[in-house]
């Protein structure tokens, strides 16, 4: 294993998958942060994409809500339309796929955690400050955690010595295609952004890619043709905020 490619959120969005998926470059495996459904109106298509990939795909709280495995109660009203609906067209074989979804996954060799939300909650906690993620780095031991749920990329680490000591994380600020450069003793909470739905302000999907040879990883921002998806949602009778939000990265 050497490079590796992590998305989050994808949310049914198959034109955002697909342009990720050319994008990225020399990519030994990918890994799949959770929400792969929800939102937006391709399910079937974007499950059948990642199982062609092979990606090591862990469960988010929209991929359990639309097979029944936790109440929608704790959705808002578009976000709740958008889960019965894709309960209603999912294939039986990819609803049992996502019942089946691990809430945290180690990849073999890789010295990292995957889960969609937290350590301390995979489905539900959004880690959005310095405070949230020292809670979470004392919940896993290697050197790497990648998340999503927020649908915000966000960088956070912990440098040996006395601030490691401390529990106090740095924030870093993301920026495309910069890379990061692991150093010895330090760890990292990395949260992949969106695929399909960012909210950052910044509407083109967002991946990144690990280098575990090399010791580095890379946020990447990727332009896609926005308005296919929302007509397509249009088409299907999915909220219309959900549809225009797309073009706000919002």
């Amino acid at each position: 294993m050497s490079r590796i490619g992590i998305i989050a959120d994808v949310h049914s969005n198959l034109p955002a998958l697909s342009a990720v998926t050319s994008h990225a470059d020399r990519i030994d495996e990918w890994w799949c942060l959770g929400d792969t459904v929800g939102y937006g109106p391709w399910p079937n298509e974007c499950i059948a994409f990642l199982k062609r990939l092979g990606a090591k795909t862990v469960a988010g709280n929209h991929d359990l809500g639309v097979v029944g495995g936790i109440s929608l109660e704790r959705f808002n009203r578009d976000a709740r339309i958008a889960c019965e609906w894709t309960g209603r067209v999912l294939d039986a074989t990819d609803a049992g796929w996502l019942a089946g979804l691990p809430e945290r996954l180690a990849p073999t060799g890789a010295g990292a955690l995957l889960v969609h939300g937290s350590p301390r909650d995979p489905l539900w906690e959004y880690i959005l400050s310095a405070e949230a993620a020292a809670a979470n780095f004392k919940l896993f031991e290697g050197a790497l955690c990648f998340n999503g749920h927020s649908h915000v990329p966000a960088l956070y680490s912990l440098p040996s010595g006395a601030r490691a000591a401390a529990g106090v994380p740095e924030a870093t600020e993301t920026a495309d295609g910069e890379v990061t450069r692991m150093r010895d003793g330090e760890r990292y909470l990395v949260n992949a952004g969106s695929v399909g739905q960012p909210r950052d302000g910044d509407p083109r999907a967002c991946y990144v890619v690990l280098d575990t040879i090399d010791g580095w990883f890379a946020f990447h921002r990727v332009a896609y043709d926005i308005s296919v998806t929302q007509a397509r949602m249009e088409e299907e009778g999915l909220p219309v905020l959900l549809a225009r939000r797309l073009a706000l990265g919002r």
